[in-house]
């Protein structure tokens, strides 16, 4: 079994892949050690994969060096090769969440021109080839930083926490802020995945991060909506 740790610029989650499947998830929420022992109680763990987008962290290093797995730690690169098919041109510096949700998608589509949203602090889109090149991206403002800018750069706008759903029309202040960056997510997105089905008609769409959100009819046959897509592509390392 794997220990399959994903550190993003919120939180950081844990999860055990066993085979191809992925059996126990969860988000930190005690010291790294602690964690570990847990799961190492519970699970009988082989290897451990790393994909981290925050600043170094001497607890889970020295957390890590402490497993002792008899297959080791193997920390995601920018430049870690896809077991499943090579993706081609990944930029020095390309974020491991990315990397990973790419290789994710990868594992369960090797022969469409995928597009990838990971909708998180930030919204990122990968179009990859169906040759496996990285053809390139967006990057955005995920739906509680649209919430925080609006708050932060008015004067009377408040602090909401971002929700699962909205109006699109709303008679108060907090409906309208959450219309615009719940729906407006959503609308961007919608509006992404239209206009690169222009230029390439095979395209198919996985969606993660932490919202779930309902797209329109003409698109949705194209999607598959995966919360653990970082997670699965972690797991074929």
């Amino acid at each position: 079994m794997k220990l399959l740790i994903d550190i993003g610029n919120t939180s950081a989650k844990l999860a055990i892949g066993d085979g191809d499947e992925i059996v126990h998830f969860e988000r930190l929420s005690e010291p790294w050690s602690d964690a570990f022992a847990r799961l190492m109680a519970d699970y009988d763990i082989e290897k451990c994969v790393v994909s981290s987008v925050a600043a170094p962290d001497p607890d889970l290093d020295a957390a890590l060096d402490a497993l002792k797995l008899r297959n080791g730690v193997v920390r995601l690169k920018y430049d870690t090769p896809c077991p499943v098919k090579p993706i081609i041109g990944v930029p020095e510096g390309y974020g491991t969440d990315r990397l990973a949700a790419d290789m994710g998608a990868v594992m369960q589509d090797a022969v469409h021109t995928l597009l990838i949203i990971d909708a998180g602090t930030c919204i990122t889109y990968d179009l990859l080839s169906r040759d496996g090149e990285m053809l390139g991206g967006v990057i955005s403002a995920g739906v509680q930083l649209r919430l925080n800018a609006m708050h932060e750069h008015t004067a009377l706008l408040p602090q909401f926490a971002a929700e699962d759903d909205a109006p699109v029309i709303a008679m108060n202040t907090k409906d309208c802020m959450m219309s615009g960056a719940v729906n407006g997510a959503k609308y961007e997105m919608e509006g992404y995945v239209r206009r690169i089905m222009k230029d390439y008609p095979d395209l198919r769409i996985f969606v993660t991060g932490g919202n779930i959100y309902e797209f329109a009819d003409d698109i949705k046959p194209r999607i598959t909506q995966d919360p653990q897509l970082v997670l699965r592509g972690l797991n074929i390392l």
